[in-house]
């Protein structure tokens, strides 16, 4: 393929036709996406991200606590989770029931234990 060039502004700019454009810009997209897939696949292989069941997000959407849906998921307890934690049993359950909110040292202890990140617990 000839490709030709013009000079503008003291720039050099190449002139293809479109249809080839078009076909670079859609490889280009392609590739991006080939990227991030390898990406995430390698997290997951890595142990550095999971996949959580479609269950866990339907809950969340019903507007379930992301505190209760993440300890159940762990299997833990109420109780188990508080003597891990170091956080009360009874904060626990105000969390997960909405009546308190927790402050950021609790849910990053909270988060810590669950093994997510603190954006999993808003």
């Amino acid at each position: 393929m000839r490709i030709e060039t013009i000079t503008k502004g003291g720039k050099e700019f190449a002139i293809i036709p479109k249809d080839k454009l078009k076909k670079l810009l859609k490889d280009e997209e392609m590739l991006s996406d080939i990227h991030a897939y390898d990406s995430a696949k390698a997290k997951l292989e890595s142990g550095e991200d999971e996949l959580i069941p479609f269950e866990m997000v339907e809950r969340r959407i019903n507007g379930e606590s992301p505190l209760k849906i993440w300890r159940e998921y762990r299997d833990f307890t109420q109780e188990t989770l508080a003597r891990k934690s170091k956080i009360s049993r009874a904060m626990i359950a105000a969390i997960e029931t909405g009546h308190k909110n927790g402050g950021v040292s609790t849910l990053k202890k909270l988060s810590h234990i669950l093994k997510i990140s603190l954006d999993n617990l808003a």
